[in-house]
């Protein structure tokens, strides 16, 4: 896990960049090369997996984060971007997410986040995944 100077690093830089996304959503659309088969981050819309993360927190804080990092926008994201840009993408979808299931502010999301209690659920479900998926091997 990483210290708690970089994970606010991180927070902070997430914060940052999920404020850019929903400016640049309000503003009109970017034309996009065609022949790019890149999918456009900023502009993907959430609300299937969000709905996904709500279900799965009706059984449990882990469950929900099971259920996110599981989905396959993720492995697209880190393939595509890299660690550091994946990174950023993760906590500025937990944002938006806490922010659309539980109505709260940025920084009730970010407290969210940063609560031990969530860190400890988050590496939870990041373990159980790697163990299956090393099982599967």
């Amino acid at each position: 896990m990483a210290s708690a100077n970089k994970q606010q690093k991180r927070a902070t830089r997430a914060k940052a960049k999920a404020k850019q996304n929903r400016t640049k959503r309000a503003e009109a659309p970017v034309e996009l090369d065609p022949n790019d088969d890149r999918i456009d981050f900023e502009s993907v819309d959430l609300t299937e997996l969000f709905k996904k993360m709500i279900d799965a927190e009706k059984i449990s804080q882990q469950a929900m984060c099971t259920a996110f990092l599981e989905h396959p926008l993720l492995a697209l994201v880190l393939e595509q971007e890299g660690e550091e840009i994946a990174t950023d993408f993760i906590i500025g979808a937990l944002i938006e997410y806490r922010q659309w299931s539980q109505e709260t502010d940025e920084a009730g999301a970010l407290a969210w986040i940063e609560s031990p209690a969530f860190q400890a659920d988050y590496v939870a479900a990041s373990d159980a995944i790697a163990a299956n998926t090393q099982q599967k091997n």
